[in-house]
């Protein structure tokens, strides 16, 4: 298998419950994903850098672990907090990322008119996530940033509006540090255009039919 082990990252507990249970409904097995409650946004920034885990384990003392969120077995799958990370994913190789877009007004912005830094807001862990301090709002520009940074191949997949202005995906590239080009999918549905999905961090240029340029 390609992908060995998937963190699946939401503050809502319910939803990774649901997560599990589709998981179990595939026959995935239960020791390739793990479902930690926590933000995300602080998980990317704080416990990681260049894929490598940073973030010291807790203590293996019942104090220090119940400041994190209950384990849990759910349909044969670790439902936990970010104290799982240091036993199940020290390293990360690439990050899919499915933001919140904004509530369902985001398509009233117009064709190509969704701008990542001005409609794209992320909400921080206002109160702090255990063993960080609170982190603040991000934008869709430095949410692609924040990603590139956590892993070891820079390798980013970023779902988005299908209204997603192309020059403010380029200005969110370049702010990540990313050079060359990248990859643009748009997803329809009977033949309307619902959503694109953007990849960063490879060379995509064998994807071109270069003998017609």
């Amino acid at each position: 298998s390609v992908v060995s082990l998937v963190v699946c990252i939401d503050v809502d507990r319910t939803k990774l419950r649901k997560a599990a249970h589709n998981a179990s409904i595939y026959n995935i097995p239960p020791n390739r994903i793990v479902f930690v409650e926590a933000n995300s946004v602080a998980v990317m920034e704080r416990c990681y850098r260049d894929g490598t885990l940073v973030m010291d384990p807790p203590p293996r003392t019942a104090a220090a672990l119940s400041k994190y969120p209950p384990r849990e077995i759910y349909d044969d799958f670790t439902i936990g907090g970010v104290d799982l990370l240091a036993e199940y994913a020290k390293h990360i190789d690439a990050i899919f990322m499915d933001p919140p877009w904004g509530g369902i007004d985001y398509g009233a912005m117009g064709k190509d008119g969704y701008d990542l830094a001005r409609d794209m807001k992320i909400r921080g862990c206002e109160r702090g996530c255990v063993g960080f301090p609170p982190t603040k709002e991000v934008n869709g520009v430095r949410l692609l940033k924040i990603a590139a940074a956590a892993t070891s191949t820079r390798f980013v997949v970023y779902d988005l509006p299908r209204n997603t202005n192309k020059r403010s995906l380029a200005e969110a590239a370049l702010e990540a540090g990313y050079e060359g080009n990248s990859k643009l999918e748009e997803h329809y549905l009977n033949g309307r255009l619902k959503t694109v999905t953007a990849y960063f961090g490879q060379d995509f240029r064998h994807l071109l039919d270069l003998k017609k340029t």
